[in-house]
C-alpha cells in the first residue's frame, strides 16, 4: 500500500520526467508535439472507450503519443451520455474516423455484475453491464457481449448515423498477455 505522500511524489517526478523527454517508446512526446498538439489541436486517429482499470492503458497498449488517441475511460466501459458526447465531438469536430470499445479480461465491474455486487455508485455502472450481458455466466464471454452491447448504443447516435465513413468496432485486451483482440 502507498500512502496519499508517496503517490504524489511519484506523480511529480513522473511529470518531471515526461516534460523533459523527447520521445518514449509510446510515441512522440517532445515539447515540439505538446508546442504543435497546443497551437493546432488534436488529431487522433482513433477513439478508445475503454475501462478506468489501471492494467489497460491505451497510449501503452497501443504505443501511441500525444494527439494520437482520444481516450474515454469509465469502469466496465460502459457509456452514458457523457461518453456518447465524447464520442461525438471526437468524431463530429476532429474528424476520427475509428471507434473502439476496449473490454479487458479479469474486468472488476464485469465480476461485480457477474456477482451480483452492488455499491452506492457503482450501481448504476453493475445494472448497465448486467443489461448488457442478461444471462451469460462465463467471464470473457461477458466481457465480449457488454463491449457488443455498447457497441449498438454508440451506433445509435444520430452524429454518428450521419458519418459513413466511421466505424466502430470492438476488442477485448488480455490482461495476461498483451494482446489486443479485435472483434466486429
Amino acid at each position: 500500500m502507498v500512502d496519499y505522500n508517496k503517490a504524489l511524489e511519484w506523480l511529480k517526478e513522473g511529470n518531471n520526467a515526461y516534460i523533459n523527454s523527447e520521445k518514449n517508446h509510446l510515441g512522440d512526446i517532445s515539447q515540439e508535439k505538446r508546442l504543435h498538439t497546443h497551437k493546432h489541436g488534436q488529431t487522433p486517429y482513433a477513439v478508445i472507450i475503454t475501462c478506468s482499470d489501471s492494467r489497460v492503458i491505451p497510449e501503452s497498449i497501443f504505443m501511441a503519443g500525444i494527439g494520437d488517441l482520444f481516450i474515454i475511460r469509465l469502469a466496465g466501459n460502459v457509456v452514458a451520455d457523457y461518453g456518447l458526447g465524447s464520442i461525438e465531438y471526437a468524431v463530429g469536430h476532429l474528424n476520427t474516423k475509428l471507434v473502439v470499445v476496449m473490454g479487458h479480461t479479469m474486468c472488476g465491474a464485469i465480476s461485480c455484475a457477474l456477482n451480483n455486487h452492488h455499491g452506492s455508485y457503482i450501481s448504476s455502472i453493475i445494472l448497465e453491464i448486467q443489461n448488457n450481458i442478461k444471462n451469460e455466466k462465463d467471464h470473457i464471454k461477458a466481457a465480449k457481449c457488454n463491449v457488443k452491447k455498447t457497441i449498438e448504443k454508440i451506433n445509435s447516435s444520430e452524429v454518428l448515423k450521419r458519418c459513413d465513413d466511421v466505424k466502430v468496432i470492438g476488442a477485448l485486451y488480455h490482461t495476461h498477455s498483451g494482446l489486443v483482440e479485435f472483434f466486429k
